[in-house]
Order: C-alpha cells, then structure tokens, then sequence
C-alpha cells in the first residue's frame, strides 16, 4: 500500500518565509475552488433560508477583502471613493465590478455574475498578490506598516487572507449544500 506524500510546492527564487506564505494563499484557494467545482448558477445565486449571504457574495467578499488588505494595509494606496475599492492595477481594477462593501458596511450582494467571472476575478486578484508579494525581500515581508489602529506585516496579510478564505469557505459549503437540497432542480438531482 503507497502513501501519499503531501509537500508544500514553493515558487523558486524567493524567501522561504514569502514562498511558504504564498503556498498557504495557494493551497487555500485550490480548496475554495473545489467547494463550488461544478455549481450551478441557480444555487450560485441562491440565498438560503438561515444563510446571511449567497455563494456569489461569499465570493466576491473574498475577492475584494484580498484586494483591501493588499492594496491599502500592505501597499499604503488609497480608495476610489466614487466607487468604494481600493487604487489597484487596471487589470485587478477591472475585476471589481461592485463596491468593496456597502455604505452601511455590509457584504456587497452579487448575483447575475456566472461561476466563470468570479473564477476569473479570484485569479486575476490572485496574480495581483503574487505580483506585490514576490518582489519584497525578506525584510519588507516582514516591516510593519500602518493598518488601521495597529501595524501589521505582509507577512501576517498572508496568513491572516489565507485565514479569511478558509472561513468563508465553510460558509460557502453550507450554502452550496443548502442551496442544493431547497432548489427544485437540484431535489431532483439528489433523489
């Protein structure tokens, strides 16, 4: 009987502290990918009773919290209040097809968008992380920068994203399931 052996795959050339952080980052989206592989824009969309946000939002939410922490927290940018997102890159920018979140400080309710789109935006927010994080020597990693009422580390941005995502994607699994066993279409499917 062969065992598996699980190993971290690091992206070569960087510190072992910044390659390490972003595998983390990595090896949580993979699982998030694989919570919604094969959902259907129904159940997307769909906010089950009991549920306080849609797999659409949840998605959204995840994508944008990535580009808050990233672009404000570790790179000092500023937000675009018109739209309510952070400066970022044209090609994350175009991404971030609804505010960062809503007035009263809620999640910005998504849906109408296909299961490909929020792929898209994970993606290309993702590059953009990698982009940032990848040019930092060890040092700028790990140097606080303002953030709110503290001070935090890119570093710490990394774990704390890696973090976010695994928890949301709990919630995003109990509202694929929910979905699933309300929506007619899917009933059928599980009977």
């Amino acid at each position: 009987m062969s065992v598996e052996i699980r190993r971290a795959v690091l992206l070569p050339g960087l510190p072992e502290p910044v390659a390490y952080g972003l595998w983390h980052m990595e090896q949580s989206r993979e699982w998030t990918l694989a919570y919604v592989d094969g959902l259907s824009q129904e159940a997307l969309d769909h906010l089950p009773a009991g549920h306080r946000h849609s797999v659409a939002t949840l998605l959204y939410h995840i994508a944008v919290f990535e580009v808050d922490w990233i672009y404000i927290d570790v790179l000092g940018n500023e937000y675009d209040m018109d739209r309510r997102i952070p400066e970022c890159p044209t090609a994350v920018k175009a991404h971030l097809t609804h505010p960062l979140l809503l007035e009263d400080g809620s999640y910005t309710p998504v849906s109408g968008e296909s299961l490909q789109t929020h792929l898209d935006r994970l993606a290309a927010i993702r590059t953009g992380l990698i982009d940032v994080v990848r040019e930092m020597s060890l040092a700028e990693f790990r140097a606080p920068r303002p953030s709110g009422d503290g001070e935090v580390t890119p570093e710490w941005v990394l774990m704390h994203l890696a973090r976010h995502e695994s928890e949301h994607r709990g919630q995003i699994w109990e509202a694929r399931l929910a979905a699933e066993a309300t929506l007619p279409t899917h009933r059928q499917r599980l009977t």
